[in-house]
């Protein structure tokens, strides 16, 4: 859905070159450069759009796809868990690395990154082990180009209505995620895992040259200044305070995520679906928050609801870490999930005009990847040592340090937190 007041033009991809222009004047004046206008009819502009949120929840499907594979490829080439741990640590270090060129120029990267996808999906499918590593590497280099790329391409689109736009993204990134699961249960049961990587190639085959047409048809006119919406301040804010902010809110996530299961099965062990509950709820809550953080951001200003969110996600884990029973420990995963929903498209809304004026920040996206895979693991290492309860402190801390920090944050750079007057539904 467009925003309102962004009938008349509609607008392409974000070139990065254009805003050092700006910069290389006078840094203390500096005005935040729009995305440029499309010179061609509505139609084309709209169509990008469509296409860049088809690609985005694809990207959710490719993220969760090791999840519901991994058992399949184990057991289809007698793998060891120690292999198919590689596979996993391929996707994540490819991802990381393709996160560090992604907003070098938004528009090369997106069409790069699916380029990749499809080549490396169509590589699963066809790839004997352990060439079948190259494969993950090659989707997972694609993945770490194209979300950060699209979810800025977002941000430079909807400068008035931000942290909405993206959480309606991220809400269509969720469907993604949460989809892939029965995607590859219907396909084992109907046809063969093989066959749904084939056809999700050939549908990122499609987005891609679908993008590439597209932008082909729109004309760059150049940069548009938008007083008011952004200013110096909101562009200096510290790459390093923001690669902290990545790190710890995928890690808290990922913690949960990760850990919420077995922390439920050693309360009270049950079989089934049921063993599922704790994550499918914490999972369902984070799609539903994002598809409401919109509506609630018509009442609330960005800033306050980033502190709200994380206040009440504190509060959540009391539930989870002093219940003594399975349902706690749901109702406690469940509020969470509500509660975390808006911080991410939140974060990226907030350090968008850093990220977008700094080309070479891509780093800063890579920090996020690895807070997800840091945290758990010493989540992990913790319970190890003493018990799941107290390693699940360092979720708590996370968020703790997130609130704090954001402090800091809105303190620095309150000028890029103006009230948004356009407001996107889900």
């Amino acid at each position: 859905m467009t925003p309102r007041g962004n009938e008349i033009h509609e607008i392409s991809d974000f070139n990065i070159e254009s805003l050092s222009t700006h910069r290389e004047g006078n840094p203390s004046n500096l005005v935040m450069a729009t995305p440029a206008l499309f010179s061609k009819p509505v139609k084309s502009a709209r169509t990008v759009m469509v296409l860049l949120y088809l690609s985005f929840a694809l990207t959710g499907v490719l993220t969760a796809l090791p999840g519901p594979l991994l058992p399949i490829l184990l057991k289809g080439w007698t793998l060891t868990d120690a292999q198919g741990g590689s596979i996993i640590a391929a996707q994540f270090f490819a991802s990381m690395t393709g996160a560090l060129f992604a907003n070098r120029n938004l528009r090369t990267s997106l069409l790069m990154g699916l380029f990749l996808m499809a080549l490396g999906t169509f590589g699963l499918a066809v790839l004997p082990w352990p060439h079948l590593r190259i494969a993950v590497s090659c989707y997972g280099l694609g993945l770490g180009m194209t979300m950060p790329a699209i979810n800025l391409t977002i941000a430079a689109r909807y400068v008035d209505s931000r942290a909405a736009s993206l959480s309606v993204l991220n809400c269509i990134w969720g469907v993604g995620a949460i989809s892939c699961p029965a995607l590859v249960f219907v396909a084992q049961k109907f046809a063969s895992t093989n066959s749904l990587l084939i056809l999700l190639s050939i549908i990122l085959a499609i987005l891609f040259v679908s993008i590439l047409r597209a932008w082909k048809q729109v004309t760059w006119i150049g940069a548009a200044a938008k007083p008011g919406v952004e200013s110096g301040l909101g562009s200096q804010l510290s790459l390093q305070l923001l690669a902290l902010l990545f790190f710890l809110y995928v890690g808290a996530e990922t913690c949960i995520a990760s850990w919420i299961n077995i922390y439920a099965q050693r309360l009270l062990p049950v079989s089934g679906m049921l063993s599922y509950l704790p994550v499918a709820c914490f999972w369902a809550a984070l799609l539903i928050g994002r598809s409401v953080s919109p509506r609630i951001l018509n009442w609330i200003s960005d800033e306050g609801l980033y502190f709200m969110s994380l206040m009440s996600a504190l509060v959540s884990l009391v539930p989870i870490l002093w219940g003594r029973s399975r349902i706690t420990v749901v109702i406690g995963a469940t509020l969470c999930g509500l509660a975390l929903a808006p911080v991410f498209p939140l974060l990226i809304s907030f350090a968008s005009a850093a990220l977008l004026s700094k080309p070479n920040s891509g780093w800063v996206f890579a920090c996020a990847g690895l807070g997800g895979a840091v945290l758990p693991w010493a989540t992990g290492a913790i319970s190890t040592a003493y018990q799941l309860r107290i390693a699940l402190l360092i979720p708590g801390a996370a968020i703790s340090i997130l609130f704090l920090s954001g402090l800091r944050m809105v303190r620095y750079a309150r000028p890029i937190f103006l009230k948004r007057q356009s407001i996107v539904g889900c």
